[in-house]
């Protein structure tokens, strides 16, 4: 099957509301993702005191590990750009939790050790990538690092099946895929200006998701 062109995404204004009506519904969908999340919040290693920043943080599910790895002194700060799920995330999280646009995070300048980030790019139009990529070397400190989750290729027979289908179901209607295509990441991290690139893929019920760990 042809590579899936990549900038037939849905606009911002849309995936946001998708995520607005889907709120609560979205924790369902763990059975797919639980494991690359778990290994990239490992990938993370949040220590006590640093200041993290989890960018489209969702229902909040993960961000209490994220808080506890941090004890006292450390600072945990959620954003997305759904204010449902900014609802959702203030009620079951103590730290802060804001509604923001990733293409324009708003902190100073190298303010975060580490930025999170799940099934987020994999979203958004192509040309919006280096737009939320800038935003977030902008926002860390030097040397600081980020982890990025999303869907991705398939690689076994399994998950390149269901890619496959999934790409057919994508291009009959993106709204029934939620938004989300699978994406090669790694060029347009290193583009960006991150250094040290590593990557893993994790494939749960032949659902691949790749994760990018990267340097400022």
């Amino acid at each position: 099957m042809k590579e899936m062109k990549l900038d037939n995404a849905l606009p911002v204004p849309t995936a946001q509301k998708i995520y607005d009506f889907i709120g609560r519904r979205y924790d369902w969908f763990g059975g797919f993702d639980s494991r690359a999340k778990e290994r990239a919040l490992e990938l993370l290693g949040a220590q006590p005191g640093e200041h993290v920043l989890e960018v489209g943080i969702g229902t909040g599910k993960l961000h209490p590990q994220i808080y506890s790895a941090m004890q006292s002194g450390g600072i945990t700060i959620g954003i997305d750009i759904s204010g449902a799920m900014v609802r959702i995330s203030r009620a079951r999280n103590k730290s802060p939790v804001c509604q923001a646009d990733a293409r324009d995070i708003p902190f100073v300048n190298d303010y975060f050790d580490h930025v999170f980030m799940s099934y987020v790019l994999d979203l958004l139009p192509v040309v919006e990538i280096p737009v939320v990529l800038a935003s977030i070397l902008r926002v860390l400190k030097p040397a600081g690092s980020m982890v990025i989750v999303a869907l991705t290729e398939g690689v076994d027979l399994a998950s390149r099946a269901l890619v496959a289908t999934w790409k057919v179901a994508y291009a009959v209607s993106p709204v029934v895929c939620a938004g989300c295509r699978p994406l090669q990441l790694s060029s347009m991290v290193q583009q960006a200006g991150f250094k040290n690139i590593q990557r893993e893929v994790v494939a749960q019920l032949a659902v691949p998701s790749e994760i990018i760990v990267a340097q400022k």
